[in-house]
């Protein structure tokens, strides 16, 4: 069963779900969709949760972490929703790690106490961030007390337009993660746990920042070349964590880093899903891949052939963001033509309801040029504002 969801589904994923027959959950977001009537069947609620209530292992994928109510709600006690929960509580899911990295320095921290805390009780450098966040939401790099001030008595306003943007258990303010911050490249992984619960890796992306303070999801990559480099090491890593909680028909988005002396440390996993907003459906431009399919059929891409046939070009998504700091009420729109002329090879533009969300585009393209790459990153969207 498909789950859509706000706030964004693809035409690929929607044609995807057309073209297989995949029976899709009636609720709202469906009913508020364009999508031509009779398209593919749906199935009320009620139906839906008495059939995967009697699924030990049910095989559900949604384009938002949005459907998470609808699991937690109508199957609590289900392996899906224990999942979910061990994924999306950031605190969980440090604890649960503890085995693996017994050194790791990290602290759960509510809201009110975080407001109180004392700099001299952190380690610096760290990561603050949402333990159940989205996007970059409240995340922030810490170098110092200096800084530790600057952004706590910023932090309800930024908390206020998430809640204003996202349901509570996608982003939640009430409790906070303080974690030792990772030096290294940072990459992503989509994959699956399939009925056994091998992982099934879909899609590898580095995730350059332009500044070690940059937080942002300006920018992913994905090459041959990174994918013969972290296959089978990416691989290994998710096997390890599949067995904490015998993970199996799980889709999922792991973040990490890569440290210099070559240690492979999670971030985050985001659950139910690949890259967000449909951004995964890059793969068909990077690899001839459809990854909603290779779930539901549980089919195993034949990367050696892949990687054989492929080029030297470099894949990539870019999302581009709706400056912060500007009043949205008083922006009319971007120009988009002056801003596409940042990209060399666009493959396809996504304009995204710039009112309601946080981005107004989203690009996949690719380039030969690291020059490209740095510059994309370095753009100012302000720039870019009617």
């Amino acid at each position: 069963m498909i789950i859509i969801e706000k706030p964004y589904a693809s035409e690929f994923l929607i044609d995807t779900v057309v073209q297989n027959d995949w029976r899709v959950l009636e609720n709202n977001a469906i009913k508020e969709a364009e999508i031509e009537e009779g398209a593919f069947e749906m199935i009320p609620s009620e139906t839906a949760k008495n059939y995967y209530l009697t699924q030990e292992y049910p095989l559900i994928y949604s384009n938002s972490e949005n459907a998470i109510s609808w699991v937690l709600q109508n199957l609590p006690e289900s392996n899906l929703s224990n999942y979910i929960r061990f994924c999306k509580d950031k605190a969980e899911f440090r604890e649960a790690m503890k085995e693996m990295y017994p050194d790791f320095y990290f602290k759960a921290v509510e809201l009110d106490e975080l407001k109180n805390m004392s700099a001299e009780s952190v380690k610096f450098p760290v990561i603050l961030k949402p333990a159940v966040g989205f996007l970059s939401f409240g995340v922030h790099t810490i170098k110092d007390a200096k800084e530790w001030k600057e952004v706590i008595d910023k932090l309800d306003k930024e908390m206020r337009m998430a809640a204003f943007m996202y349901p509570n258990h996608v982003i939640n303010s009430s409790k906070f993660l303080i974690e030792e911050l990772i030096e290294g490249e940072e990459y992503a992984v989509d994959a699956y746990y399939d009925r056994d619960g091998e992982p099934v890796i879909l899609n590898i992306f580095q995730h350059p920042f332009c500044s070690s303070s940059d937080v942002s999801d300006r920018i992913y990559l994905m090459s041959t070349g990174i994918m013969i480099k972290y296959m089978a090491k990416f691989g290994l890593l998710l096997r390890e964590i599949g067995h904490l909680k015998n993970i199996k028909n799980f889709p999922m988005h792991i973040e990490l880093r890569v440290t210099k002396d070559d240690k492979i440390i999670p971030i985050e996993i985001n659950p139910m899903r690949f890259a967000g907003w449909c951004t995964t459906d890059v793969a068909k431009y990077a690899w001839g891949i459809n990854v909603y399919e290779c779930f539901f059929e549980q089919r195993k891409p034949d990367w050696n052939t892949i990687l054989a046939n492929s080029g030297k070009d470099v894949f990539y998504f870019s999302m581009a963001e709706v400056p912060s700091n500007q009043d949205r009420g008083k922006i009319k729109g971007f120009e988009y033509e002056r801003f596409l002329s940042n990209y060399s090879n666009v493959l396809e533009v996504r304009r995204i309801n710039f009112k309601e969300n946080p981005l107004f585009a989203i690009i996949f393209g690719s380039t030969k040029s690291k020059d490209e790459v740095l510059k994309i990153l370095s753009l100012k969207m302000a720039d870019y504002v009617l």
